[in-house]
């Protein structure tokens, strides 16, 4: 399977986006994406994110999470996890050996739901070496 049908087939046909990515965890070049509402990924807010969540996550608290053009408060900021919200969109984001996740929703999508689905995913990525 590719990265970009992990994307379209494992988060975006079970989670409204209006942004969902894999990227590489060592320097946030991005392997797939979806974005939508001009909401644009940049390469250099994941690396930042990726190593904000290895070396201080509860950073996150102080600065916000800042990606796709927002600023996210954050909700919960672990090595391997970090949610966020802005208005009523949620985000999430789970870190493998190798890559991020990362997906917000549009605004009024159930935060619960897009958890659900992104830590699955990490988990199997992880459990397949990822």
């Amino acid at each position: 399977m590719s990265w970009q049908s992990y994307v379209d087939e494992q988060i975006c046909k079970q989670v409204e986006c209006t942004f969902a990515a894999i990227a590489g965890i060592q320097d946030g070049s991005i392997w797939a994406k979806l974005e939508k509402d001009d909401k644009k990924l940049d390469p250099k807010e994941l690396k930042t994110i990726a190593d904000t969540m290895r070396q201080n996550p509860t950073g996150f608290y102080e600065t916000g999470i800042h990606i796709g053009g927002e600023k996210y408060i954050c909700l919960q900021a672990e090595n391997q996890l970090v949610r966020g919200r802005y208005r009523s969109s949620a985000l999430c984001i789970v870190a493998t050996n190798t890559c991020l996740i990362v997906a917000a929703t549009v605004d009024g999508f159930p935060p619960g739901q897009l958890n659900n689905v992104i830590e699955k995913l990490g988990e199997y990525l992880r459990s397949n070496n990822y």
